[in-house]
Parts: structure tokens; C-alpha cells; sequence
């Protein structure tokens, strides 16, 4: 429990302070003019690089043709993500992939869940899952941000990141145990007046350090 917390303030960390993220990322570099992809990429988890990613993913989104074209860029541009497809949840058609071999991504601004989830062929479940998200998670995540400038590990003043993010899996409290490390949902709310998000999500879906992506010049 308490790696798990300290795992937890330490990404907290980083998505609320501007400050503290400058400090961990790396120095934005130019990739060499004949490097391949990918250039400077670092893993959230090194030891399971992008295992914990299902390879068949289902958008489910409020700007689907937008989102589809990013993860199709950052997957041609990164090698080492060969083998993964992201499909649009609204176009499925005969292309329904097989139960259990498939991870879902539910993003949308706030307020427009249920426009995400309306023109995806989606389970059930996954409705359950947006719906915990929506009660719980965001109230949840502001709580933890002013548990931690009360007790000094932010600094007062701290704003909240708009960004919210969670990832499920097949327990029955959504949280991954020995024998089930992949999710196979991850819910996406961007609560800010922009698409500020939308780069922060995108490389964190494959376990990629958003610093190195950046610095990479992948995701800008």
C-alpha cells in the first residue's frame, strides 16, 4: 500500500505542477536528422513497456476522427508500437473484435460522456464503468490534490490539472491484481476550456512517458 501511494503522489506530481513536470522531463532536444523512430522514448513502467495496452483498442470519443488519426500517427511513427490498432467505436462494421482481446478508450470533454458513448457499439459494462467514473473519480482526484497541498507534498495554490484519467480493469474493483495486469477500459475527461488534453492522453495509453514523447517531438 504504501508503494502504491507513493507511486500515486509522484504522478499527482507531475500533473499538477507545471513546476515540478519542467523539472522531471527531459531537455527538448532535436532528434537527429537520420534517426529512426523511436528517438529518446522512455516507458512509465520500463519493465512492462507497453504490455499493459491491449492491441485492439475501441475509440470511443466526441471527436473520434481527430483521436483516430492521432493514435494511427503516434503508432506509424513509433516501431515498437507495431501490432496495435485503434479502431473507430462508431464504425466497427465487420471488423468486431474478439471478446477479451480488446481494450476500450472512452475520451470526451466534460459534460459529453454519453456523446461518446452513443454512437459506439460498446458493452453494457463499459456504460457501468463511464458512469463510476463520472460519481466517484473526479470529486476522488480533486480530494487527493488537496490531501497533498494540506500535508506539504504540493505547494498551496496548486491548481487542479482539468485532466482527468483512469484506468480499469477486469477486478471486481476495477484495480489490477497478479494475475490481471492489462486494463481493458480507460476513461478520458478533459474538463478545460480547450484541447489541452488531448497530448497528455495520448501517449499514456501505450505507457509512454509523456516528457520523452514530447522531447522526441512526437507529441506536440
Amino acid at each position: 500500500m504504501l508503494y502504491k501511494g507513493t507511486m500515486f503522489a509522484i504522478a499527482l506530481l507531475t500533473a499538477y505542477s507545471p513546476d515540478v513536470a519542467a523539472v522531471r522531463e527531459i531537455p527538448a532536444l532535436e532528434p537527429p536528422a537520420d534517426a529512426g523512430a523511436p528517438w529518446a522514448i522512455e516507458w512509465s513502467t520500463p519493465d512492462l513497456r507497453d504490455q499493459m495496452t491491449p492491441q485492439t483498442l475501441v475509440l470511443c470519443s466526441d471527436r473520434v476522427d481527430y483521436q483516430i488519426e492521432r493514435y494511427w500517427s503516434l503508432i506509424e511513427k513509433l516501431g515498437v508500437l507495431k501490432g496495435h490498432t485503434v479502431l473507430d467505436g462508431s464504425k466497427l462494421g465487420a471488423h468486431k473484435p474478439v471478446a477479451g482481446s480488446v481494450g476500450y478508450i472512452v475520451s470526451a470533454h466534460r459534460g459529453n460522456e454519453e456523446q461518446a458513448l452513443s454512437h459506439c457499439v460498446a458493452s453494457p459494462e463499459l456504460r457501468a464503468i463511464v458512469a463510476d467514473f463520472i460519481d466517484k473519480e473526479i470529486s476522488a482526484q480533486r480530494d487527493t490534490l488537496q490531501d497533498l497541498i494540506r500535508v506539504g507534498i504540493l505547494p498551496k495554490g496548486t491548481r487542479p490539472s482539468q485532466c482527468y484519467t483512469r484506468y480499469y480493469y477486469p477486478t471486481e474493483d476495477y484495480y489490477p491484481t497478479r494475475s490481471s495486469k492489462q486494463w481493458f477500459a480507460v476513461v478520458e475527461v478533459d474538463d478545460s476550456a480547450d484541447n489541452r488534453c488531448s497530448d497528455d492522453f495520448l501517449p499514456g495509453i501505450f505507457g509512454i512517458s509523456l516528457g520523452s514523447c514530447r522531447s522526441a517531438g512526437i507529441c506536440r
